[in-house]
């Protein structure tokens, strides 16, 4: 993006709401770039509707850029007046905002999601916006206040200059109609630019910020209908920008719409409940189950996709779940369903039932029983998809023993501690981390523009002190012998020392040369589940970091298994008890190595036994056979990759690099592990007559 880019100089004024409550809310909101970008089309979507445009004229860009300087920005072409912005985007919780006197159904709820990423999640932001021969500048300072810029309030200009002073006259994906009609004064424009977007240092991962915001719940069925593009650094990275296409699972191509029942039984504190559901809840409300014909797996880039919807009748999606957060259980079958809930009812401000992010449902027995109610219909739906896997299994089905698979799970947990401690500095029995100087990869530090925290984001553990770190740039523009303050917006998040002065101990030399100041802010979380903001000052400028405090497995509690624990789909029983048929039946469509939602917390993972490798190896082959041994003996190394890199993840995030796992997980870990099975598996993996025989290793 060149160089020319327009700085606004905002003017600020006073919130309508206090400063405090806009704080609390934004802080409430738990941001990240999708769904920010989610509430800025549809703020752009509610705009072309107010104007009778249909979907076809519809024509929204997102614009990013990293060379000089980080910017986010989304552009549309109806534009604001002056009396728009006063009378609309000024006002916080206004729920008639976004329809501004228009009895069109509009997207935008009550006027805050978009104003909210533009004040929480970017240094400072502000809209370019032109109607009527007039443009304004409007938005937010770097001390989160909005405001016009006096300059460019009620600014008279022509089209062609105003888009000029915007930095759109030359678009690469917009027509020379569409230019016209701005010319023609037919249409206007409005751009909406965040600079220094939180949790970017300096280059923006446009492809994974893509593939997130294009599945968005907010925005899926929205993208599908509407012309939107992407440009990067100047140049188009997307045309057009559509959602994934989904196509139905074989057998299952018709979408089951079920009628809420009027009456929901509910069990609240061991006794059961009827819920007797209003009638136009009853009458109106309708669930929408849809089939895959892949798997939403986790930590895919389809994960975001498995869920279920609640649409309301004006606002579009008032909350948004992912299956398992629902309570739904019968995994993997579940990972190909999504689906939509059609509740008019529930976003009527009377009830009381739609949270104001819209990311979930509040809390009430009506809600509770309906979630148990959907949760209940997508396991039936889950179970005919078993059903009909397991009829088409029985065709073929190849009995499996779990002896080799036995032999592999000891030998794992006999050298895991020591193989992970070796390689990362990680074990279960405490091993001590190597230095880093060793793999030839050194930690880069990097300076701030003033004060950061090193994340925008950090769970810290319940009960156990923690360190934030801070980062500071000396001596200037802050010196040492400067006092930070330290406060924290909740009180059971606990600040050790709430002042502390910056001494010469703290200096560190970047890898450019520059002097930062490196402060470990000491906090311990005194109650679960608290979320709160730690704010660090020093002078006029500051830094934030939002904190959420997450449980520590005490001595009382049930503990994760200290080993990962590896078991065959469709061979060996479900531990948690929850699979149809109390076993885990997989299909070729699922990984290799597969984790349900609920598998996670409890280190269970499952070979898949149905894929195609191993169904051609069982074939050919049989399970006695080398190939099937060592098809065994790959899978466990992929468990021990994966275990290593988020292991990884969670200790060094600031060394998480692809340097560091090409040197340490793929060549390191990887080479020890076959050292290790050289010397303890020779039998198992390269004799022929290698035979189990109650327990033991017979020839």
């Amino acid at each position: 993006m060149k160089n020319n880019i327009l700085k606004a100089n905002i003017t600020e004024e006073k919130n309508e709401i206090h400063d405090n409550i806009l704080d609390i809310f934004g802080n409430e909101f738990k941001f990240d770039h999708e769904k920010g970008l989610a509430e800025l089309l549809k703020n752009s979507i509610d705009a072309y509707i107010r104007k009778n445009i249909s979907d076809n004229g519809q024509y929204v860009i997102f614009r990013f850029s990293d060379c000089n300087g980080l910017l986010f920005e989304c552009i549309d072409f109806v534009g604001m007046t002056e009396n728009d912005i006063i009378k609309a985007f000024k006002k916080w919780g206004d729920p008639t905002a976004s329809k501004r006197g228009s009895k069109k159904t509009t997207f935008g709820g009550h006027g805050n999601g978009g104003k909210f990423y533009m004040r929480q999640m970017f240094e400072s932001s502000y809209i370019i916006t032109y109607a009527d021969e007039y443009l304004n500048i409007y938005g937010f300072s770097k001390n989160k206040k909005y405001g016009f810029d006096d300059k460019y309030r009620n600014f008279k200009i022509s089209p062609l200059e105003a888009m000029k002073m915007a930095n759109i006259n030359n678009l690469p994906t917009v027509s020379s109609k569409l230019y016209n009609q701005i010319i023609k004064g037919e249409t206007g424009f409005t751009v909406i630019r965040g600079n220094k977007p939180k949790g970017i240092k300096h280059k923006i991962n446009i492809g994974s910020i893509i593939q997130k915001f294009k599945n968005h719940p907010q925005t899926y069925n929205i993208l599908s209908r509407i012309n939107a593009s992407v440009i990067y650094n100047d140049k188009i990275f997307i045309e057009e920008l559509k959602p994934e296409e989904i196509k139905p699972m074989t057998g299952f191509e018709e979408i089951k719409d079920i009628v809420i029942p009027k009456k929901l039984n509910f069990i609240d504190d061991g006794e059961e409940v009827e819920i007797e559901l209003a009638n136009d809840l009853y009458k109106q409300g309708s669930l929408l189950l849809k089939t895959s014909e892949f798997a939403f797996s986790n930590n895919s880039k389809f994960e975001v996709l498995n869920r279920l919807n609640f649409l309301g009748k004006n606002i579009g999606v008032i909350a948004s779940y992912k299956l398992y957060e629902l309570g739904v259980r019968n995994y993997p079958q579940a990972s190909f369903i999504y689906g939509e809930c059609h509740c008019p009812i529930l976003e009527k401000p009377k009830n009381d039932m739609v949270k104001n992010d819209r990311t979930k449902l509040n809390e009430s027995l009506v809600t509770k029983s309906l979630i148990k109610w959907i949760a209940s219909r997508i396991d039936e739906l889950a179970s005919e998809i078993a059903s009909k896997e397991n009829k088409e299994k029985d065709k073929n089905k190849k009995i499996i023993s779990s002896n080799l698979n036995q032999v592999l799970n000891k030998w794992k947990n006999n050298i895991m501690n020591k193989v992970m401690s070796d390689v990362i500095g990680d074990s279960t029995s405490g091993g001590k981390r190597k230095s880093k100087e060793k793999h030839g990869i050194k930690r880069i530090l990097e300076a701030p523009d003033n004060l950061e925290f090193s994340y925008s984001f950090a769970n810290i553990l319940y009960k156990e002190e923690s360190n934030i770190t801070l980062k500071v740039c000396v001596p200037s523009p802050i010196p040492v012998g400067s006092v930070i303050s330290i406060i924290s917006s909740n009180e059971f998040i606990k600040i050790i020392d709430k002042r502390v002065v910056i001494g010469t101990n703290h200096i560190k030399k970047t890898f450019d040369e520059k002097n930062v100041a490196v402060i470990n802010i000491k906090v311990i979380g005194n109650k679960i589940d608290e979320k709160g903001v730690i704010k660090a000052t020093v002078g006029r400028y500051k830094a934030e970091i939002n904190i959420n405090v997450i449980e520590k497995l005490g001595e009382n509690k049930a503990k994760k298994n200290i080993f990962p624990r590896v078991l065959l789909s469709g061979t060996d029983d479900d531990p948690l008890g929850i699979a149809s048929g109390n076993k885990v039946v997989l299909d070729q469509r699922q990984p290799l190595v597969y984790q349900r939602p609920q598998d996670i917390d409890h280190g269970i993972y499952w070979i898949n036994t149905s894929s195609s490798l191993a169904n051609a190896i069982l074939s050919s082959s049989g399970e006695h056979s080398i190939r099937w041994r060592d098809f065994l003996f790959q899978r466990y190394i992929d468990i021990f990759t994966k275990e290593a890199l988020f292991t990884l993840q969670q200790k060094e995030p600031n060394n998480f690099s692809a340097e560091r796992i090409d040197s340490d997980i793929l060549g390191s870990l990887t080479i020890t592990i076959h050292d290790k099975a050289v010397e303890e598996l020779t039998e198992f993996l390269f004799d022929e007559n290698y035979k189990i025989l109650n327990n033991e290793n017979k020839k």
